[in-house]
């Protein structure tokens, strides 16, 4: 079962030897105009009946994740459902629903790994566990490439809801705030936050902010 073994962040935290922190983990963001594509990506999503994970991935979420790509791909590779198998002794393997490579050229899986979302529907907790495992994946791929980035990005969504997550070391930083997809300018102006971070990924300075 890989990732989707943990459940909660007491798991991880117990099986990883990882600290939790709740923070504040955005400072105040510019929003960002969302494009008259995923405007209407939005609006024509909600004449779907919305009622499980799948078709909330595909219509809402993909679509914030798309848009956000599109707005890096010089910069960043979008991967969707690939398998990051690490650890399997450790669960920590099988897919994932989305990640972000620093390897904007990349056909297949490169490192660094810099940040993931997980998609659960109206499961917030059980997405914030299996993310944060994947983050400890991420961060264990990248070492054994010799591409240690000092933070990784994790973000759990119930494609209305958005929480997210950041790893440096041993200590998993958890923001105490929460985003919305009926405030998209939001969540663009968080993830392009998010980003920027990596723009010289030698140089990111280890701390939660």
């Amino acid at each position: 079962m890989g990732y989707s073994n943990y459940k909660n962040l007491r798991q991880v935290a117990e099986k990883f030897n990882i600290r939790i922190i709740k923070s504040d983990l955005i400072p105040a963001i510019n929003p960002i105009a969302p494009s008259s594509w995923l405007k209407t990506s939005l609006e024509l999503a909600y004449n779907v009946v919305l009622t499980n994970e799948k078709v909330k991935s595909e219509r809402l979420i993909s679509p914030v994740l798309t848009e956000i790509h599109h707005r890096h791909k010089d910069q960043f590779a979008l991967f969707s459902g690939e398998e990051l198998n690490v650890e399997p002794e450790n669960d920590l393997n099988g897919p994932c629903d989305f990640f972000f490579s620093a390897r904007p050229d990349a056909y297949l899986l490169e490192a660094p790994i810099v940040a993931f979302t997980e998609a659960k529907d109206e499961d917030l907790d059980y997405g914030v566990a299996q993310c944060a495992a994947q983050m400890i994946g991420a961060q264990r791929f990248n070492a054994k490439a010799k591409e240690n980035i000092n933070a990784i990005w994790g973000c759990s969504t119930t494609a209305g809801e958005w929480k997210f997550l950041k790893l440096i070391d041993q200590t998993l930083y958890v923001d105490i705030n929460s985003y919305y997809i009926d405030r998209v300018e939001k969540l663009l102006g968080v993830f392009t936050y998010i980003f920027a971070q990596y723009e010289q990924v030698d140089q990111l300075v280890a701390s939660p902010n």
